[in-house]
Formats: C-alpha cells, structure tokens, sequence
C-alpha cells in the first residue's frame, strides 16, 4: 500500500498544476501583469533604430519638397573689359573699356519644380508607410519571441513531469524485482527514455538562447513575460487595409509623379541678366555708362534624343508599379488566408486536444482504480499519464502557433495611428 500511496504523488501534483493553468486562464488572471508588461516592450519598440532611420528619412523628404519650388542661387559677375594688353590699367584709351556688374537668375520651368516637389512628397508619405510596416514586422517578431519562449518554458515544464513518472516507474519496478519479478530488462528501456528527455532539454535550451537573442536585437533585454493575447483581426477585401498594397499604391503613385515630372521637362527654362558698365571718357570719345538687359529661353530641339526616351522610361516604370501593385495584391491575400488557416487549425486542434487530454484522464483514473484493487499494475496507471503529458506539450505548441498567426494576421493590416 506504501507503494501505491507514493505512486499517486506524481499524477497529484501533475493534476493540480494542470487545473491551475486550465483556472488561470479560464478566469484571465494569467494576463493581469501582462497588459502592463507588454505595452512597456512595445514603447521599448518604438526606439528601435530602423523606425528612427525611417523618420529621420520622411522629414529629409518633406525639407527636401519644401525646397523644390525655390529659385537657384543669383550670379553675381565682375568684369574689366576690353582692355589694351600693353597698358591693362587705362580705361580711356578705347571706347570698349569698361568695368562691369552682372547680375544673372536662372529660372526653371515652374511646372518641373511643381513635378520635382509632388514626387518629393510621395516618397515622404512612402517612408511613412514603411515606417508603419516596419514597426508591425517588429512587433510581429517580438510576439513570435514571446510565444515561443513560452511554449518552451511549457514543453521543459512537461518533460519534468515525464522524469518525474518515469522515477516513480522505476521505484516501481524496482519493488517488483525486490519481489522476485523477472523486470531487469525494464531499466535499460527507462534510461533510454531518460536520454531521449534530456535530448530534448538540450535542443528546447538551443532554441530558447536563440529567442533571447532575437528580443535582446529588438527591445534590448530579455522580458520572462508571456506573450499577448491576440484576437485574430478579419479583413472585409478592401485592398487599402492591407498595408503591403498601400505601399504598392503610394509607388505607383510616385511612379506616376515622375511621369508628370519628364512631362515638364519639355517646359521651357529661362534666364534673366542684367549688367551695368561703368566707362572713363578719352579723347575721342564720350565715357557714358552702358546698362544690358538679357532674357534667354531655353528650346527642347534635341527633345528626340532626350525628354522622349526619358519620358517613355518613366511611363514603362509606371505599368510596372501597376502591375506589381496587383502581385503585391495577391501575396498579401495569401499572406492573410494562410495565417487564417494557421489559426483556425490550431484552435481546432487545441479542441481536440482538450477531447482527448479528458479520456486520458478518465483512463487513467480507471487504470489506478483497477490497480489499486490489485488487478493491474503501476505501469498500465503511468501510461496514460505520460501520454496525458505529451498532449500538454502539443496542446503548448498550438497555443503558440495560434498566438503567431494571429500576429502574422495583425501585421498585414497595420492600422493607420501607429
């Protein structure tokens, strides 16, 4: 009976620590610190430098398109002119001679500078969006960290528990031989079972160093907190939801600003010059000022050999953003069904496995009873129970494949307040 009573230890403890998890996360209480928690990492998140390489980028931009519409700097020009090489200081000797100001401003066509600023501010509302698409992608690898290191804390939880009744197996055997049972053979089988255990251990330790990395790159520490809990978000078919298309568009567009943007390179560019000559009088001849007035226009002659190719370039870049706005399209719609898939298979799964973690258990209870009458023995008890624990560990790793999925699915429809 002494035997029995220390055989029901092990399922004691398993079964408490199993009801208390089913109680904590059936009441909410598993998450109460975790809301905080969290939403500490996610601001830690969001100084991650490649978020700050984008912002610092989109304001480039924006300085850039205010700049755009501004005039190039005015030349300025001093001359001596028409001067005899063998007295270079006489003003006075011919009528040509002169001391000059000039002033010149170039003015670009109005409507390329227009183009230039418009493409300028595309791509600073691109950056922009990037910007939201990166601190998704993030965010996306922070949970899958988080769920992942979980799910290994939950698979090492369970192969304690699968030594634990594997130690009480042996103690078992152990009294059945110590009664003159043939059940040498039996301790070699539990050593291997040990070995394959501690396999185990040592790969799921391999794992969990490498998620430590991956938060120490992110959030520049290691968090022991679990992840979130995520609600998979739906998608009604709007294209715009989808944050991957809204960058395809804002190319496209940008595409289509550069278009507009060799259109006015046809537009003429002018120039204005105005110089004033200041002049000696000679003998003769009278030394009144001169005063220039020029404007020039430039003329697109060569337009054959230069804005048409060019032109012709930017439109072909625009088809091709077009067109792989609707690949982009249909990658994310893919992207999104699968992740659904992902989800929808691991909450069925965890169904079933709940289904079958209960005949397990009802089993298993019969077993004990049947072995504490004396018609099984120990091992028929200790069966089940392993088995019971091998679900725990399935039942964890879907739990972590429906946490990433979901994160997967919230990641491609990035809302718009980032």
């Amino acid at each position: 009976m002494s035997i029995c009573f220390a055989a029901q230890g092990p399922y004691v403890r398993l079964r408490l620590a199993s009801g208390l998890a089913l109680l904590l996360a059936g009441s909410g209480l598993g998450h109460a610190a975790e809301g905080s928690g969290y939403s500490e990492l996610r601001e830690r998140l969001l100084a991650h430098p490649s978020l700050q390489v984008s912002d610092a980028g989109a304001e480039r931009l924006r300085h850039s398109a205010a700049g755009a519409l501004g005039l190039p700097n005015p030349g300025l020009t001093l001359g001596l002119n028409n001067l005899p090489l063998n007295d270079p200081a006489s003003f006075d000797r011919y009528l040509p001679s002169s001391k000059s100001l000039e002033v010149m401003q170039r003015i670009p066509s109005l409507a390329g500078r227009e183009a230039q600023r418009e493409t300028l501010l595309r791509r600073a509302e691109l950056t922009q969006l990037e910007r939201r698409q990166t601190l998704a992608q993030l965010e996306q690898r922070l949970i899958t960290a988080l769920a992942e290191r979980q799910r290994i804390r939950e698979t090492l939880t369970a192969l304690g528990q699968q030594l634990e009744l594997l130690d009480e197996l042996e103690r078992w055997l152990r009294g059945e031989m110590a009664g003159g049972g043939a059940v040498y053979g039996r301790f070699d089988e539990l050593d291997v079972q040990r070995a394959r255990i501690r396999e185990r251990q040592v790969a799921l330790g391999g794992k969990d160093r490498r998620q430590q990395a991956e938060l120490q790159a992110l959030v520049e520490g290691v968090p022991d907190i679990p992840p979130p809990t995520l609600e998979p978000r739906t998608w009604d078919g709007d294209p715009e939801a989808l944050i991957a298309v809204r960058i395809a568009e804002r190319k496209a567009e940008i595409a289509r600003a550069q278009v507009e943007e060799k259109r006015a390179a046809f537009a003429p560019d002018y120039t204005l010059a105005a110089a004033y000559q200041q002049r000696e009088s000679g003998r003769n001849f009278d030394g009144d000022d001169w005063f220039t007035i020029k404007a020039s226009v430039s003329l697109p002659l060569w337009s054959g050999s230069n804005q048409k190719p060019k032109l012709a370039a930017a439109e072909a870049a625009l088809t091709a953003a077009l067109a792989e706005r609707q690949r982009v399209l249909r990658e994310a719609r893919f992207e999104y069904e699968n992740a659904r898939a992902d989800h929808r298979t691991a909450d069925e799964l965890l169904e079933a496995l709940t289904h079958r973690a209960a005949k397990l258990a009802d089993l298993e209870a019969a077993n004990r009873r049947r072995y504490e009458s004396g018609e099984s023995t120990l091992e028929n008890v200790i069966r089940p129970a392993q088995q019971r624990v091998e679900v725990t560990m399935e039942e964890a790793e879907q739990r972590a494949r429906r946490t990433i999925a979901a994160a997967r699915m919230h990641a491609l429809l990035v809302e718009d307040v980032q």
